[in-house]
């Protein structure tokens, strides 16, 4: 009787244990983003960040996705996020992250890499004119 009892205490501690494991993985790796995500931001760095938009793959179109509140803030939550990123953050991928003018990835216009562990402010010409964006090959190796 005194064994089973043992056993079921053992069972029940290492049940929370492995309960617990799988919530710690899902932890943001910076801020609002995931491992293996970039988040774009609806502010830049000098007004708080904002909103964020957490991308983990390609969006040939951000039309139809939209922005939300997170631990930098509710500016731009629930505004599209086609045409109105002023940041990109990096931090979360072992990825280059490539943000592009135009829908479909097309650079005819202007695009910017973003290296991984990069934060960056999109520049004059990219704020507030991102149609698309992808992330490239792991860099790890």
């Amino acid at each position: 009787m005194r064994v089973r009892k043992v056993l079921a205490a053992g069972f029940v501690a290492f049940a929370a244990v492995v309960g617990t494991a799988g919530t710690a993985s899902a932890a943001p790796a910076y801020g609002d983003c995931l491992f293996d995500q970039v988040c774009l931001h609806y502010n830049s760095s000098s007004y708080g960040y904002g909103a964020y938009f957490a991308q983990g793959g390609n969006i040939a179109d951000y039309s139809g996705r939209y922005f939300k509140a997170g631990e930098n803030g509710s500016a731009g939550a629930g505004v599209s996020v086609k045409n109105n990123a002023a940041a990109v953050d990096n931090r979360g991928t072992p990825r280059n992250f490539y943000l592009y003018y135009n829908s479909n990835y097309d650079c005819s216009v202007a695009c910017v890499t973003v290296s991984p562990g990069q934060v960056i402010n999109l520049s004059a010409t990219m704020k507030n004119n991102n149609a698309s964006g992808k992330l490239g090959a792991s860099q790890v190796g």
